[in-house]
């Protein structure tokens, strides 16, 4: 039985969720089913001989923070310690040889660590302008009189699926911890604690610039920080965020890439972020994208930052870049959307980019060792495997940590024009063997900036293609991958050219002898969703049916509501008086299934309260679902409601697609 036989099968399957490559060691990171089935438990499993050692294995499961300099290990842990302690803020460490303990306990997360030049550098939540001890007695307080308010002073206040604060995020410093000696430290009280439990290390923070901490890295001789700090543009929404160099002995900045403070109707919004130094220190490399305003629309690039002056590279590079490591001190590896492949290039300081991997997989979580790139790659049919890549292009496929994954059927690429004659294209998954012409999904992917070019296992087109639907995977006007050019198209009219690439894109696969034009079905999340719901109000009768997935309906009130600020400032007034969903309710004349979560603080959830009692005033038919998750967010995670999400999809499009009863599945009651 492949996993696609079963849907209890398909999310139960282990999965690689990270691989990460430092000082001489790659480690992945293995997510299993937990035996309640209710979560996934994640496991550190070492690859750099090439043959797997698991080093960790415990029911709660970790989380790789960093590796160290001298070959230990750091994780969160959600075991206790070795004296019985709880450990929801503490830091482990793992050495070359021996058993893992406990090294630090912080008075928040643990968001990250970086070990270099014999300091470890750990981002953890805190109280503003308290210390250790002072922070922990106030956690208490709050806990034992349940406490739950935050009061805010600037936006946002939330963010995905989180509340911010009343804590935010840190950086702290700390001498790493010997590899042999160790006392272990009991208290003497622990249940009458207030203050930390007593840590192996000692943890100095660093001062920051004023604003809201994220990304951090570190020089090899651990003598310079480079950090992201975000802030809200003053008298606006409008989310930026700046790079600054810290020295970590004296707490003195320096600007690197500075964005706006100042609201201005032609403002230039342009954010940046930090990336990686240099081996030898001198250069950094800065994550920038421009604001995106209506009539300016978003772009993404990298620039090379040394000597005060910064340069952007590779100058002609039209895609937008992802993930970026140093292979030397004049050369870099760049990994990028292509078409709906993620593509690796070779990039030299001096601007010139060659393409590396010329081939139809994706490669992400990359990182460099003793020569060569190693990441996880990935498909359309196939969940990511580690593999290493030599510098001459070519992949060798390293051990295999988890089953082997068949896709039950193939894919091919269409492509035809645009009404303004631009080439668009897609993938279209088909089942092995077809006697008959098979009904057709189109599954629209969100972003809006995004691309089919990757296995997912949410919205994963195989479990309907081993049910004998085709599904067609279209990369529209807004998508990454086909320069920027592509992006412009849709980026200031979501439903315009995005619209009608992608009826053209249907169009021309219903022209297929193996495709049957009379039955096909639309299904979209996030910006897929706000793409379901603007089908709905203007195809007609054209699809049997259409689900609508996290969606935005009303972009008014979504402007208005979203943890995403910026978004006011693109979508609002233009886009909201031409392209809003909800103006075309009562032109909706087929049957809906509404998905959304409560946790959702992207695409707030009153978007689809507010579609749900649209289609149960004005719409032409009945039949509508509403399948809500109260403790899901913009992505539905647990094994289980995944698990509900895939058979309730299934059975609403059985039913309409297909003309099979509608048959509610059990586990809904």
């Amino acid at each position: 039985m492949t996993i696609f036989e079963s849907l209890e099968n398909f999310v139960s399957h282990p999965r690689i969720s990270a691989l990460t490559t430092k000082h001489g060691r790659t480690i992945a990171t293995v997510a299993r089913i937990s035996q309640a089935k209710d979560s996934y438990v994640s496991s550190l499993v070492d690859i750099s001989n090439d043959r797997p050692r698991t080093l960790t294995r415990s029911m709660k499961g970790e989380s790789l923070m960093a590796i160290g300099e001298r070959g230990e290990v750091y994780f969160a842990s959600g075991r206790n310690d070795e004296h019985g302690n709880e450990n929801a803020h503490a830091l482990w460490m793992l050495p070359p040889s021996g058993e893992a303990r406990v090294i630090a306990r912080t008075p928040g997360e643990i968001l990250a660590v970086i070990a270099a030049g014999g300091k470890l550098f750990i981002t953890a939540k805190t109280f503003p302008k308290r210390n250790a001890e002072e922070a922990a007695e106030l956690a208490k307080k709050r806990a034992d009189l349940g406490v739950s308010a935050i009061l805010h002073e600037d936006f946002p206040v939330r963010y995905w699926d989180s509340d911010l604060g009343p804590t935010y995020p840190h950086l702290f410093v700390a001498d790493t911890p010997d590899l042999d000696d160790f006392a272990a430290v009991v208290p003497d009280e622990p249940e009458e604690e207030l203050a930390l439990p007593k840590s192996e290390i000692a943890l100095r923070p660093i001062r920051l610039p004023e604003g809201k901490l994220s990304d951090v890295h570190v020089s090899a001789d651990g003598t310079r920080a480079l950090v992201t700090i975000g802030r809200t543009v003053k008298n606006s929404t409008e989310q930026v965020s700046s790079v600054y160099e810290i020295d970590v002995e004296t707490g003195a900045s320096r600007e690197v890439a500075v964005a706006p403070r100042q609201h201005s109707l032609v403002a230039d919004y342009t954010s940046y972020t930090a990336g990686p130094y240099s081996p030898d220190g001198s250069q950094v490399l800065v994550h920038a994208s421009s604001g995106n305003m209506d009539g300016d629309p978003l772009r993404a690039w990298i620039e090379i930052a040394e000597g005060g002056e910064r340069r952007r590279i590779p100058a002609d590079f039209d895609d937008w870049p992802s993930e970026c490591a140093w292979v030397s001190n004049d050369t870099l590896v760049l990994s990028a959307p292509r078409r709906g492949r993620q593509s690796l290039y070779l990039v030299t300081t001096a601007g010139h980019a060659n393409l590396l991997t010329d081939d139809d997989y994706a490669y992400t979580n990359i990182g460099v060792r003793d020569g060569a790139i190693y990441a996880l790659r990935s498909a359309i049919t196939e969940p990511g495997q580690p593999v290493r890549v030599n510098l001459d292009g070519q992949v060798t496929e390293l051990t295999e940590l988890t089953p082997d994954v068949h896709a039950p059927g193939r894919t091919e690429n269409v492509t035809t024009h645009g009404t303004d004659g631009t080439e668009i294209r897609a993938w279209l998954c088909l089942p092995k063997d077809t006697n008959s012409p098979a009904p057709l999904l189109t599954f629209v992917h969100g972003g809006p900036w995004g691309t089919w070019n990757d296995w997912t296992w949410r919205w994963n087109p195989w479990p309907f293609v081993a049910k004998g639907y085709a599904v067609l995977l279209p990369d529209p006007a807004i998508s990454t991958g086909y320069g920027q050019a592509m992006i412009d198209r849709g980026n200031d009219a979501i439903g315009d050219a995005p619209y009608t690439d992608i009826l053209k894109l249907i169009a021309t696969t219903e022209e297929r002898e193996d495709i049957d034009e009379k039955r096909t079905a639309l299904l979209g999340g996030s910006y897929g969703g706000y793409m379901a719901n603007w089908m709905a109000g203007h195809t007609g009768k054209r699809f049997a049916c259409i689900v609508s997935h996290a969606s935005l309906w009303n972009i008014a009130h979504m402007a208005g509501t979203t943890d995403n600020g910026s978004w006011y400032e693109w979508m609002m007034p233009s886009q909201e008086a031409i392209y809003s969903p909800h103006r075309f309710a009562d032109q909706i004349q087929v049957p809906m299934l509404v998905i959304h979560g409560d946790k959702d603080y992207r695409v707030p959830i009153s978007q689809s309260h507010a579609l749900w009692q649209a289609l149960n005033r004005v719409a032409h038919v009945r039949g509508h679902k509403f399948l809500y998750y109260p403790d899901e967010n913009h992505w539905i995670l647990k094994p289980s409601n995944s698990m509900v999400w895939y058979q309730t999809v299934m059975a609403f499009l059985d039913h309409h697609v297909l003309g099979k009863e509608w048959s509610k599945p059990e586990l809904l009651g």
